[in-house]
């Protein structure tokens, strides 16, 4: 049986609209309130709740509605998009029913929000979803034919647009820090809602109706933390932190290092340990930061570690807020639950801090389940540690190859002429020029001058013609930033716009460092920045457009024909494939543990790129397993040091150069210590040349390393 909720509404808003405001507060389009098993009008946080007559199916408690069959309530939603819904459950024994002993689940449109879930004690369950229908059903469904299920009151509501954006957030963990897009399609269980240096907040203190609560019982060493509170209202401003992104009192307290605490060193961490029990799970972290500690601008730089890994490094709060004080900014983060059961944050001074500004600071945390994530949970142990032997292998392979392709270049530039400084390494130095430089003749971008970066703006009507404004159908492509299109500017230049989310302070930090970093370097291998807009809250960066695509595209996952067998002044490509990759079969995602499982059986040359096959000696090809599979052994003392596998590179890549008396010993492997016989190259080499012993004997040396 279902209750459909729209004419109660109306005499909510007559009775809402009439009570004086608290402050400027947010007025959802759609705000249904509903007192559960009542048939009159409660006051709570001064706001009304409707009630919600009788329904067949159900008992009403006077302060609880209780179902023995499954039942429904609908929701005639005006606005479609995020929506907040609260669920109250206050349990009691009523005699005929102790709602202690209620089992059941509750479903929104369908979808499993509580699964066999019983009450023991009052707690308010929170969810932000995507409600994308007109008729939202919220389904109560006791979990045996005797039993029952139960609540108090049910909220709904509509969101803030600017409460999570689809963009902006980054994926912590073993892989480092990836964009992680798309949140809107995630149903987020609120955990906990933290009110950092501060009290208790209730829902009267705020515009969401949200509570907060104190971060004290939290602190893993209280004696670390000093709370820090300022009376002067936080400086809000577009592309920061509103008040419906966080009341007042939680940017208006903090907590900082407690440098005042004598038994403690200079360099510490404040931590704080969130507990969310030992299940696979994903979390959505929020971070909420205000810096009313500063007597001055870039004065407080800190660093943010979630779980133990680096989640933001020299955060200055001062350039993220367009150099105001005091003014809100939060920081959106996606973390997998760990063996330990809890979600670790701590904030650190950073490296960049003078020994008097020395600090770190917490204003606020939110912690949020995504109920509907299903990745993690189907992954097995094993594949869990695979993948995180797979970052490391896989990025020390990367590591390797990018040497070994550095120590070619410059093996095959020893050969010819030396060139100049600045033309060395590949690099243009730059020198002021016209904004629209053909390209395609290498005329180097505009360089920073006295004004700044003001020769590389483009307005935004210029963007607007380019782009034939913002033409779907030239959309190629989209990021954690935003979308990427294709256009051309008024010299006939085609350039690809990456456009972030109108409005929106995401991505702000990758803005400001490509324009600073972009801008100041040129390299045949980089792709040039033309420019930039930030007219009319837009965030806009204008790139060279690739007719052929990323590099990606041609090593793997596209049905593009493969590149050429690769000379000595080209990278080398070995598995043509990622380092990790969920969409093969389970064996076979992590390339780390299925590469060790073929090397150990001596036959790496089974998983190599097919178009290497026959290409490779065998000898260079063990040398270069042997080197791998070291380098992700269990113990630290077992790796070889980068010295010494560098040194193995370049002896495999000597064996696949010519064939000598050395392949005769190639059994022998790699040593204890991970290092081969360190044999002139003349002795193996490529008609004497010792260019490449000459690099590594100033990488193996002390100084060297």
């Amino acid at each position: 049986m279902a209750m459909k909720i729209t004419t109660i509404s109306i005499a909510f808003f007559l009775i809402y609209f009439s009570l004086p405001p608290l402050s400027t507060a947010f007025v959802p389009q759609d705000n249904y309130l509903i007192s559960c098993g009542s048939s009159a009008n409660t006051t709570a946080d001064n706001r009304i709740f409707v009630g919600d007559l009788s329904k067949p199916g159900s008992v009403s408690l006077s302060s609880a509605r209780v179902f023995t069959s499954a039942s429904s309530y609908e929701f005639n939603i005006k606005k479609i998009g995020k929506h907040l819904v609260r669920l109250h459950f206050s349990p009691f024994n009523s005699g005929n029913h102790n709602l202690n002993h209620a089992n059941f689940s509750v479903l929104a449109n369908g979808f499993s929000i509580l699964s066999n879930y019983g009450v023991k004690h009052t707690v308010i369950k929170e969810f932000i979803m995507m409600v994308n229908v007109v008729d939202f059903e919220i389904e109560f469904v006791p979990m045996s034919l005797l039993g029952f299920a139960f609540v108090n009151a049910i909220e709904v509501f509509s969101a803030p647009d600017d409460l999570i954006f689809d963009y902006g957030a980054k994926l912590i963990g073993p892989n480092g820090l990836q964009e992680f897009k798309n949140i809107s399609e995630q149903v987020l269980e609120t955990v906990y809602r933290i009110n950092v240096g501060g009290s208790k907040l209730t829902p009267f203190n705020d515009t969401l109706w949200r509570t907060w609560t104190s971060d004290e019982d939290f602190l893993v060493l209280k004696s670390a933390a000093k709370i820090a509170s300022t009376t002067h209202t936080p400086n809000y401003q577009k592309g920061g932190a509103s008040r419906e992104i966080a009341p007042d009192n939680v940017y208006m307290t903090a907590q900082q290092m407690n440098k005042d605490n004598l038994s403690l060193a200079l360099m510490f961490n404040i931590t704080w340990e969130f507990p969310v029990g030992s299940g696979v799970a994903r979390y959505f972290v929020r971070l909420h930061f205000c810096d009313i500690v500063s007597k001055s601008l870039n004065q407080l730089y800190f660093n943010v570690f979630i779980n133990g890994f680096i989640a933001y490094k020299d955060l200055d709060l001062s350039t993220l807020t367009f150099h105001l004080l005091a003014s809100p900014y939060y920081i959106d983060f996606a973390v997998d639950s760990d063996s330990s059961g809890v979600v670790r944050i701590s904030v650190g001074p950073s490296e960049l801090s003078t020994s008097l500004g020395k600090n770190a600071i917490l204003n606020g945390v939110e912690i949020m389940k995504m109920v509907n994530f299903v990745g993690a949970e189907t992954q097995s142990k094993k594949i869990s540690i695979g993948v995180l032997v797979g970052s490391i292998v896989g990025g020390l392979s990367f590591l390797c190859l990018l040497v070994l392709a550095l120590l070619v270049i410059l093996r095959c530039r020893k050969q010819k002429k030396k060139p100049k400084p600045a033309e060395s390494m590949g690099w243009t130095s730059l020198r002021v020029g016209s904004l629209h430089s053909r390209l395609s003749e290498g005329t180097t971008l505009a360089s920073p001058g006295p004004n700044g970066y003001l020769g590389l703006k483009i307005s935004f009507a210029e963007i607007q013609v380019a782009t034939n404004n913002f033409d779907q159908n030239l959309i190629i492509g989209s990021g954690g930033f935003g979308t990427v299109y294709k256009g051309v500017l008024n010299e006939n230049t085609k350039v690809a716009v990456k456009r972030g989310v109108p409005g929106s302070r995401q991505g702000l930090p990758e803005f400001q460092s490509e324009i600073t970093v972009l801008s100041k370097i040129r390299h045949h291998h980089l792709v040039s920045l033309v420019g930039y807009c930030e007219e009319q809250s837009e965030m806009i960066l204008v790139y060279e457009y690739m007719e052929k695509g990323p590099l990606k595209n041609h090593l793997y996952g596209s049905g593009l024909p493969p590149m050429s067998g690769p000379c000595l002044n080209e990278t080398h490509v070995l598995c043509a494939r990622p380092a990790v990759d969920p969409l093969l079969t389970r064996e076979q995602v992590n390339l780390a543990e299925w590469a060790i499982e073929w090397q150990q059986k001596g036959r790496l040359d089974q998983i190599i790129d097919p178009y290497l096959t026959g290409k490779i000696r065998p000898s260079s090809l063990k040398k270069f397993g042997d080197t791998a599979e070291k380098c992700v052994a269990e113990y630290g003392v077992d790796r070889p040091t980068m010295g010494d596998v560098l040194w193995n590179l370049e002896y495999a890549l000597q064996l696949q150069e010519t064939r000598s008396q050395r392949e005769l010993h190639e059994d022998s492997g790699i040593s204890g210590s991970g290092v081969v016989p360190k044999l002139p190259s003349s002795s193996v080499g490529t008609g004497g040349d010792s260019g490449g012993s000459e690099v590594f004997s100033q990488l193996l040396n002390s100084e060297g390393r």
